[in-house]
Protein backbone atom coordinates (compact mmCIF):
# COMPACT_ATOMS: atom_id res chain seq x y z
CA UNK A 1 0.00 0.00 0.00
CA UNK A 2 2.79 2.40 0.90
CA UNK A 3 4.55 1.63 -2.39
CA UNK A 4 1.49 2.69 -4.37
CA UNK A 5 1.20 5.99 -2.47
CA UNK A 6 4.90 6.78 -2.96
CA UNK A 7 4.66 5.92 -6.67
CA UNK A 8 1.59 8.14 -7.12
CA UNK A 9 3.33 10.98 -5.25
CA UNK A 10 6.44 10.67 -7.42
CA UNK A 11 4.36 10.59 -10.61
CA UNK A 12 2.43 13.68 -9.46
CA UNK A 13 5.63 15.57 -8.72
CA UNK A 14 7.06 14.58 -12.08
CA UNK A 15 3.87 15.75 -13.79
CA UNK A 16 4.02 19.11 -11.98
CA UNK A 17 7.71 19.53 -12.84
CA UNK A 18 7.19 18.81 -16.51
CA UNK A 19 4.02 20.82 -17.13
CA UNK A 20 4.60 23.70 -14.71
CA UNK A 21 8.31 24.25 -15.33
CA UNK A 22 9.87 22.50 -18.33
CA UNK A 23 7.11 23.15 -20.89
CA UNK A 24 6.80 26.90 -20.12
CA UNK A 25 10.60 27.31 -20.23
CA UNK A 26 10.73 25.56 -23.61
CA UNK A 27 7.94 27.77 -25.00
CA UNK A 28 9.61 30.93 -23.73
CA UNK A 29 12.95 29.88 -25.20
CA UNK A 30 11.42 29.30 -28.63
CA UNK A 31 9.63 32.68 -28.50
CA UNK A 32 12.85 34.50 -27.58
CA UNK A 33 14.72 32.79 -30.44
CA UNK A 34 11.98 33.79 -32.86
CA UNK A 35 12.09 37.42 -31.69
CA UNK A 36 15.88 37.54 -32.10
CA UNK A 37 15.57 36.13 -35.61
CA UNK A 38 12.93 38.75 -36.45
CA UNK A 39 15.14 41.55 -35.11
CA UNK A 40 18.14 40.30 -37.08
CA UNK A 41 16.04 40.12 -40.23
CA UNK A 42 14.78 43.68 -39.75
CA UNK A 43 18.33 44.92 -39.09
CA UNK A 44 19.63 43.28 -42.25
CA UNK A 45 16.75 44.73 -44.26
CA UNK A 46 17.50 48.22 -42.93
CA UNK A 47 21.18 47.82 -43.84
CA UNK A 48 20.22 46.76 -47.37
CA UNK A 49 17.92 49.76 -47.75
CA UNK A 50 20.61 52.13 -46.51
CA UNK A 51 23.11 50.69 -48.96
CA UNK A 52 20.61 50.99 -51.80
CA UNK A 53 19.91 54.62 -50.89
CA UNK A 54 23.62 55.42 -50.81
CA UNK A 55 24.39 53.57 -54.06
CA UNK A 56 21.18 53.39 -56.11
CA UNK A 57 23.02 52.09 -59.22
CA UNK A 58 24.96 49.37 -57.38
CA UNK A 59 23.63 45.85 -57.02
CA UNK A 60 22.47 44.86 -53.51
CA UNK A 61 25.24 43.28 -51.48
CA UNK A 62 25.42 41.42 -48.23
CA UNK A 63 26.90 43.41 -45.33
CA UNK A 64 30.56 42.62 -44.99
CA UNK A 65 33.09 43.21 -42.26
CA UNK A 66 35.53 46.10 -42.61
CA UNK A 67 38.85 45.25 -44.28
CA UNK A 68 41.60 44.18 -41.93
CA UNK A 69 44.78 46.19 -41.79
CA UNK A 70 48.08 44.36 -41.64
CA UNK A 71 49.88 46.93 -39.52
CA UNK A 72 49.88 50.52 -38.35
CA UNK A 73 49.37 52.89 -41.24
CA UNK A 74 49.59 56.24 -39.47
CA UNK A 75 52.22 58.57 -40.82
CA UNK A 76 53.44 61.69 -39.09
CA UNK A 77 55.44 64.36 -40.79
CA UNK A 78 57.66 66.93 -39.10
CA UNK A 79 55.31 69.75 -40.09
CA UNK A 80 52.53 68.24 -37.94
CA UNK A 81 54.69 68.12 -34.83
CA UNK A 82 54.26 71.00 -32.37
CA UNK A 83 57.01 71.57 -29.86
CA UNK A 84 55.90 71.67 -26.24
CA UNK A 85 57.19 74.64 -24.33
CA UNK A 86 56.80 74.77 -20.59
CA UNK A 87 55.47 78.06 -19.23
CA UNK A 88 56.57 79.10 -15.74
Amino acid sequence: MLDVIVTILILYLLYKLIFDFIVPVAKTTSQVKQQFNNLNGMREEMLRRQQQQQNPNAAPKKPSSPPKQSGPTTTTTDSEYIDFEEIK
